[in-house]
């Protein structure tokens, strides 16, 4: 059988500028693996919201899977400006194949 690892996937909706500023904060953690993309739209606390390219209403989402620690060194870094820039971050378990490289 496949062996499988227990890791963290954290997940970041945050305003398109700020993709940059997230990435070089995973890379200050030592999170070398991880994805960004535009959203569509959504809704949440102040209605929905869509990405039409007008405006500065544009989010994206960062992806990453990564040990436990660096998921916890990410959180500390960002956790105080969650609320003052309206992000919002999830964290859950995950089993990988690969596990070495995350």
């Amino acid at each position: 059988m496949t062996e499988l690892v227990q890791r963290k996937r954290l997940e970041i909706i945050a305003d398109l500028e700020f993709a940059d500023w997230l990435a070089d904060e995973a890379d200050a953690v030592g999170i070398t693996h991880f994805t960004i993309v535009p959203t569509l739209g959504g809704k949440g606390a102040h209605g929905r919201w869509r990405n039409d390219g007008v405006g500065g209403q544009g989010k994206c989402l960062f992806i990453t899977v990564t040990s436990g620690i660096r998921a916890s060194a990410l959180i500390d870094r960002i956790g105080p400006l969650l609320s003052d820039y309206r992000m919002v971050l999830d964290l859950a378990d995950v089993e990988v194949v690969r596990g070495d490289r995350f």
